[in-house]
């Protein structure tokens, strides 16, 4: 669900990162990343890792999340994908095989105060 105009900020395939990532716009991740990550959207390749807090506005993981992640618009979990931990949506969309261990809260039936790791005070990143 890129646009052609989308800035993309990548982590390649043989880069592991540390720390706190603010993107603009776009995130690839192809290598592993542990840390915080805030982005408009978020792929998560099939063999990159990411651990940690992660808030966009759209999340598609098809390697290995493991921690907080919100995610306000569409979630996608492919069929590759191992999602553990905390997880707020929007809307989500999970493939056959897609394996998720978390704790799920679902922004439209749910008041966001009762997510305990989400801070509605937060400006989101814009859709």
């Amino acid at each position: 669900m890129r646009s052609k105009k989308q800035e993309i900020t990548l982590i390649s395939k043989n880069s592991s990162v540390e720390g706190e990532l603010k993107a603009s716009e776009g995130l690839i991740i192809l290598g592993s990343f542990k840390g915080d990550i805030e982005s408009k959207t978020l792929e998560i390749s099939l063999n990159a890792k990411v651990i940690g807090s992660v808030e966009a506005a759209n999340i598609t993981i098809s390697g290995y999340f493991e921690g907080e992640l919100v995610c306000h618009s569409l979630l996608t979990i492919t069929k590759a994908a191992t999602v553990k931990g905390k997880v707020a949506y929007g809307t989500l969309s999970v493939e056959p095989g897609g394996m998720i261990e978390a704790e799920l809260f679902q922004f439209e039936s749910m008041d966001t105060k009762l997510i305990p790791f989400y801070d509605p005070k937060r400006q989101p990143q814009k859709k």
